[in-house]
């Protein structure tokens, strides 16, 4: 995957007072749009929530979960970020059981 513009705090929190939900977030009015510009930062988070929970549930080969780690620790620098979407991730999974 090519890289993102670097996903914040601020843009994992917009994420999820949307529930991931980009239509909502457009029905909304994109608030906060400057944050997410042509939308790619919104993209990355959603595709890395799908890795890191295909990682996290055993589903992924060795090689899959490495990438979607060093993806996480490149794209989300803030270790703040990174816990968020961790914990996104946890929630998703007890959600599902």
């Amino acid at each position: 995957m090519s890289a993102p513009a670097l996903i914040s705090r601020a843009l994992v929190q917009v994420y999820l007072d949307f529930d991931g939900n980009v239509d909502m977030y457009q029905r909304r009015g994109m608030p906060k749009r400057e944050l997410y510009g042509d939308g790619g930062a919104w993209h990355a988070i959603d595709g890395l929530r799908t890795r890191l929970y295909i990682a996290a549930t055993g589903l992924a080969s060795a090689k899959f979960s490495a990438s979607a780690q060093a993806d996480l620790l490149a794209w989300a620098p803030d270790e703040e970020a990174r816990r968020m979407l961790v914990a996104m991730v946890d929630r998703d999974i007890q959600s599902k059981k």
